[in-house]
């Protein structure tokens, strides 16, 4: 008898094991991890392991999807005897949206299945609850003011750092109080000018990083001027409002400009009369923000009438004004009496004797006409 056939399966079955053994020693696993979502300006960082053998080079594509994958940058990483590598990408230039990060596969290896090569990050964008009264750009005094309001942080408070411009911290972290339309104001001390970084966060977490330009004061001249600044005050009063029945405000005026702004949190509406006696209607931002305007001061009283731009929405508001000398809420319509009759200004009410001689006038030319046509 022949064994021919048991010695080729023999080594049919020694070859298929070597081609098992090459394939599993040339696959490798590869695993990154990161958050699945970030604020935008956060650095987003990237950690991977993975058993490929030291000094190989791989990369690290960041992209964002959309109707077509738009690539941000890429990463070349060394692997090192450790299996271990971190990269960090910067998110500040980005918009919100869906983005990606992938290991690009290493020729001559091949990735286990267990591996983990792409992962998905959501960057989202909270910038815009943040809002920055102060200027951007000041001259250096000393001092760096930084006056805003925050959505969501009403009777709260918002945790507010400093930077320098060497990188620093100048101040904080530390929380600042806000009032009811999330508005707060501080003073932070400073020794140079430069470019300094404010970073906010509320309860939520991150919001937003805002940069000031602090700049260095102009050279004197040969006669040195002092020109006396002042701060210019905001007053601000709070009432509830509805479609139904709006807040209604009396804002005094100067003769210069007022800006009157509303909280944030609803659509609001600013009806004010001017000076010529026209009613102006408002309505340039959204919910976010809050309804903000500048009216010409007369020195006279500015009626105001502030409520919201939908009819399922109602709440308290308040109505600032900077450039004003008083800001209160009324409960009655302006130039409307508390019994609902309305009183035009400059205007008596009509006395009686005239009534009476303009209806005996009005009979006695009818009884003359009517005998006229007899005749």
């Amino acid at each position: 008898m022949t064994r021919k056939p048991d010695f080729f399966r023999v080594v049919l079955a020694v070859l298929l094991c070597l081609v098992l053994f090459a394939g599993i020693a040339q696959a490798y696993e590869m695993t990154i991890t990161a958050p699945d979502r970030i604020q935008r300006g956060l650095p987003l960082v990237v950690n991977g392991t993975s058993n490929i053998p030291p000094g190989t080079t791989v990369e690290v594509v960041f992209t964002k999807s959309g109707y077509y994958l738009e690539e941000v940058t890429r990463e070349s990483v060394t692997l090192q005897a450790n299996q271990e590598f971190t990269l960090v990408f910067d998110t500040s230039g980005l918009t919100k949206g869906i983005y990606k990060v992938e290991v690009l596969p290493v020729s001559d290896y091949r990735y286990l299945g267990n591996s983990t090569t792409l992962i998905i990050v959501e960057i989202i964008d909270r910038s815009d609850e943040l809002k920055i009264y102060s200027p951007k750009e000041q001259e250096y005094s000393g001092q760096l003011a930084i006056d805003g309001a925050i959505l969501g942080a009403r009777n709260a408070g918002v945790e507010v750092q400093v930077n320098g411009p060497g990188g620093g911290i100048v101040f904080g972290p530390e929380y600042v109080k806000t009032d009811g339309a999330g508005m707060f104001s501080l003073k932070v001390n400073i020794d140079k000018p430069g470019v300094y970084n404010a970073t906010f966060n509320d309860a939520k977490g991150f919001v937003a990083k805002y940069a000031f330009t602090i700049e260095k004061p102009p050279e004197p001249t040969t006669i040195p001027t002092t020109v006396p600044t002042t701060a210019v005050p905001v007053l601000s009063a709070t009432a509830e409002s509805s479609r139904d029945k709006p807040a209604y405000f009396a804002v005094q005026s100067t003769g210069n400009d007022v800006r009157l702004f509303t909280s944030p949190g609803i659509d609001w509406v600013i009806e004010y009369t001017d000076a010529n006696g026209t009613v102006q209607k408002v309505n340039n931002h959204g919910a976010v923000e809050g309804e903000e305007v500048v009216v010409p001061g007369t020195g006279s009283i500015i009626q105001v009438e502030v409520y919201p731009n939908r009819y399922s929405e109602n709440g308290p508001v308040t109505l600032s004004a900077q450039g004003a000398t008083n800001v209160t809420a009324q409960k009655n319509p302006p130039r409307t009496a508390a019994s609902g009759t309305t009183v035009l200004p400059g205007s008596a009410p009509i006395p009686i004797i005239i009534v009476v001689i303009a209806v005996i006038g009005a009979v006695s030319l009818l009884l003359i006409r009517r005998r006229n046509r007899r005749y």
